[in-house]
């Protein structure tokens, strides 16, 4: 089902586009107490010192004076790394790991699984061999039972967030409030 190889990174993100929770299994050998399963805020890891940090990292990146046409037309994707490098240091700080603060090193290998499209069609029996096959060297029989029992809940809340998204676009659409267009279906997966 998954290349089991992506289940050798000692910390793996669970993301669910639409919510504002996700979860971090932390299955580092060497972590006090274990390996465990963490459900985070994004409000936790979206804070002041992570919007001080971004502002101040794209204030370097605007004002090199080295600049020219060719990098600042590469400014998006400067932007979008500075973006995920801090929010990878906050949530790596939030799990309690020490990263030397001039540090880009996470302290670790870290994965990110996206919980979209297909992969929320997953009835219970195929999250369960999904994620025994992912973290089934990593994490007890009793860890992965929690990590599925969580997951499955954001599973369902991520597949109403969507519903309720599709509604609103489509009131939208009908009230002439959305602007100029909307999306009405997406194709899935595959």
């Amino acid at each position: 089902m998954f290349d089991s190889d992506r289940g050798s990174a000692d910390i793996t993100l669970c993301i669910f586009p639409h919510l504002r929770e996700f979860i971090a299994i932390d299955a580092r050998e060497d972590r006090p107490g274990g390996p465990a399963i963490l459900k985070l805020s994004i409000s936790n890891v979206l804070g002041e010192e992570f919007y001080s940090k971004v502002e101040q990292d794209f204030s370097k990146l605007i004002r090199r004076h080295d600049a020219g046409f060719l990098e600042l037309m590469g400014m998006p994707q400067q932007v979008e790394a500075v973006i995920r490098a801090n929010s990878l240091k906050r949530i790596i700080a939030e799990l309690g790991i020490n990263v030397p603060q001039d540090s880009n090193e996470p302290g670790g290998s870290v994965g990110v699984l996206f919980f979209a499209g297909t992969l929320l069609t997953f009835e219970q029996g195929q999250l369960h061999e999904a994620t025994r096959e992912l973290f089934g060297k990593k994490l007890s029989d009793q860890v992965i039972d929690q990590l599925n029992e969580q997951l499955f809940g954001l599973m369902k809340k991520e597949r109403t967030s969507i519903q309720e998204t599709t509604k609103h676009d489509l009131s939208g659409l009908i009230s002439g409030k959305s602007g100029p267009y909307v999306t009405l279906w997406e194709r899935s997966g595959k």
